[in-house]
């Protein structure tokens, strides 16, 4: 089996969407499958694909193709999209691609422009879907011509595809109903690296909560910030963001205005180890979330929430459908009302206050990870593949 990768963003930028890519692949190679990455050219590509774990990767073809985007080792005047749609095209247009099993998108322009060009794709088109963007774009408060015409593509890319995954239940359940879509909606949730897996046991800080992740407003950190200060003496740690921030500031200040500047450590974004060794020390590891946006709610599937469980944390999350899609309350997790520091607060209290809980939940939701390594992902997007060709 061989696939295809399309992006179109300038790869130096450190995203979660390219670290979910570049994991996927690589398990894919591992299982035997080749791969093809289609990215754009710039200097430096080579030392930045080394350091995404995606350098010499047998089995894998990087395709490097024209782009025109900002960022190092990249003289542009501004960023177009466009550069890259038409290089990508001609990429997938050429007969070496019909060796192709199929082209994976998730960037909603890109699959559009190779849609609208289907008759010279001489391959498949798979369409991950991680949001409805009109949807999102709805609730920060897009409306008129502009939100139709981002409803409109939406509706073509989906409808369009040749196959539709998406990376919750929630959302798989949604496309289904509402959006066209020609044939099943499998999920493809996110995964998490086997070395989690391995966290050791024995350096829980009985009074540590921790969140590792994004810190913008959407993430809910201010919410965790907020239900640890009505907290009697538990410690919160963040791994996320830069000091040069305006989140990493917004959250400083919250948490002076809080009374808890004493008992609040935050640290900037790091690797791996890093978050490993953070989610070793925990008594609980939060995933604060929100129910006031669909994608937080019902559209997303954290990393951070897979590393949290495959390290035995005892976790919490927010009672939302994105949540209880994967886990079950007082089984895997604990599970909080959502959007209410005082319930996070109390839920909080109530778990620190029990260890043996605390073991049972984290050995509950290692257990469940198993089945989401990137490993495990690929073997599943195989297998999705492997059925359209049949």
């Amino acid at each position: 089996m061989r696939l295809a990768f399309a992006y179109p963003e300038h790869l130096y930028f450190e995203r979660a969407r390219l670290l979910q890519i570049s994991a996927t692949i690589k398990a894919l190679t591992d299982l035997g499958a080749g791969v093809e990455f289609i990215v754009g050219r710039f200097r430096g590509l080579d030392q930045r694909l080394a350091k995404m774990g995606l350098g010499g990767v047998s089995g894998l073809d990087v395709n490097a193709v024209a782009m025109c985007q900002k960022g190092p080792g990249k003289i542009a005047p501004l960023s177009w999209h466009g550069v890259y749609h038409r290089a990508c095209l001609r990429a997938l247009s050429r007969p070496a691609a019909k060796g192709l099993s199929a082209v994976l998108v998730r960037h909603l322009k890109l699959a559009d422009h190779l849609l609208a060009n289907k008759t010279k794709l001489a391959v498949p088109l798979v369409f991950e879907a991680h949001e409805l963007f009109s949807v999102t774009a709805q609730e920060e408060g897009m409306g008129g011509e502009k939100l139709s015409s981002l409803r409109d593509m939406e509706k073509r890319v989906l409808s369009g595809a040749d196959k539709v995954i998406a990376i919750s239940a929630p959302l798989a359940d949604e496309l289904a109903r509402n959006w066209g879509v020609r044939s099943k909606v499998d999920v493809l949730a996110s995964g998490v690296d086997e070395m989690f897996l391995e966290a050791r046991q024995d350096r829980r800080q009985d009074d540590l909560v921790v969140y590792a992740g994004g810190l913008g407003p959407w993430k809910g950190v201010d919410l965790l910030v907020d239900a640890v200060a009505e907290t009697k003496s538990a410690h919160l740690e963040i791994l996320g963001g830069s000091p040069e921030s305006p989140d990493w500031h917004r959250l400083l200040t919250l948490a002076e205005l809080a009374g808890m500047s004493s008992r609040i450590t935050l640290r900037r974004r790091a690797g791996k180890d890093q978050v490993l060794d953070l989610l070793e020390r925990a008594a609980i590891a939060v995933w604060p979330g929100t129910a006031r946006q669909r994608i937080a709610a019902e559209f997303t599937s954290p990393l951070k929430l897979f590393e949290y469980m495959a390290a035995g944390c005892a976790v919490m999350a927010p009672d939302v459908p994105a949540a209880r899609a994967l886990l079950r309350d007082g089984q895997q997790a604990v599970l909080f009302e959502p959007d209410d520091p005082a319930s996070l607060a109390d839920a909080i209290e109530a778990l620190l206050a029990d260890r043996e809980k605390r073991l049972r939940l984290g050995r509950a939701a290692r257990e469940l990870a198993h089945d989401y390594t990137w490993l495990k992902r690929a073997q599943k997007l195989m297998a999705i593949t492997g059925e359209m060709a049949s």
